[in-house]
């Protein structure tokens, strides 16, 4: 973690430690101690023990304290079962690229691959990705055109920056560098000076049609998901309600097929203390959708599109 994340983090414990929580814990110390005591003068009255006991309780005192600050410390993932699915999502705090299982990286809808200041940012999930798992862009170029065959495109017209051959919104490439899948979706747009863009509804219509890759093309392994469009593509809504989207639309898309056992919205760590993020809110929100999830009509029109 970044020194801004873990004190965040530490100010958070620290909040927690003044919490009814943490004086439940205290009290069931003291508890402990005078049941101790009680149990002590009826099995051992007229010996020294008894009064020992008494004369510990700083040390009760002090396991309390202890317990209370183990019992305190905030989470770093919550994690529900989806009703009526053996399919479990997670959301967690912690470095995407440490996560077991499928990778899913937003990229933009003309694939540019190249890590320049006008194109990928080598600090975006797609420029990590390109320089941990792949010898050069241009590997990953090869790759993405032998998995984009056969998808429509369009031409585009005029001076870019990079590439002039546009794919719609949604469309995905699996990729299996170093023996990881990783699922490529054309979240963005990118204009001809090479910045991106996108939008909540274009978010929404690559979501549901990512599921329906992976369900139609994809291995069942266990998928780890950023909170996309919240940085390069340059959305609006904050990192929560994108984190809601995420889960509307992977818990809509579980309606029609299992595709996964399970899903995790890995977040970075520097974004939590940066943009104050909840994830006990974000843990709240995510037992409702799980537990109120219904999935007794199948009649959906698209498959991860939210109710």
């Amino acid at each position: 973690m970044t020194i801004s994340a873990t004190c965040h983090y530490m100010r958070r414990w620290l909040r927690s430690l003044v919490s009814v929580k943490a004086v439940a814990a205290l009290l069931s110390s003291f508890g402990a101690l005078w049941l101790t005591v009680e149990i002590a003068t009826f099995f051992l009255k007229g010996t020294i023990w008894p009064d020992r006991i008494r004369a510990a309780w700083v040390w009760f005192g002090g396991i309390g304290v202890i317990v209370a600050a183990v019992q305190c410390k905030p989470p770093r993932t919550v994690a529900h079962k989806l009703n009526g699915r053996d399919v479990t999502i997670h959301i967690t705090i912690g470095d995407i690229f440490s996560m077991p299982g499928a990778l899913i990286v937003g990229s933009n809808t003309t694939f540019d691959t190249r890590i320049a200041n006008e194109l990928i940012a080598a600090s975006s999930i797609q420029g990590i990705f390109t320089r941990r798992y792949y010898s050069s862009e241009s590997q990953l170029d090869q790759e993405l055109s032998a998995s984009l065959t056969g998808h429509p495109s369009t031409e585009l017209s005029g001076p870019r920056i990079g590439k002039n051959r546009r794919y719609t919104y949604g469309t995905c490439a699996r990729l299996s560098p170093k023996d990881r899948t990783a699922y490529f979706v054309a979240i963005a747009d990118i204009n001809e000076h090479g910045i991106a863009s996108s939008h909540i509804e274009a978010l929404k219509d690559s979501l549901s049609h990512l599921w329906v890759f992976i369900g139609t093309r994809g291995t069942k392994e266990p998928l780890i998901i950023p909170i996309l469009g919240t940085g390069f593509s340059r959305l609006s809504q904050t990192r929560e309600e994108i984190v809601h989207e995420i889960i509307r639309s992977f818990i809509a898309a579980c309606s029609e097929r299992t595709f996964a056992d399970s899903l995790t919205i890995a977040i970075a760590p520097q974004d939590v203390a940066k943009h104050s993020i909840s994830l006990d809110c974000l843990g709240a929100f995510l037992a409702h959708e799980c537990r109120y999830a219904s999935f007794g009509n199948n009649s959906r029109p698209a498959i991860g599109t939210p109710a």
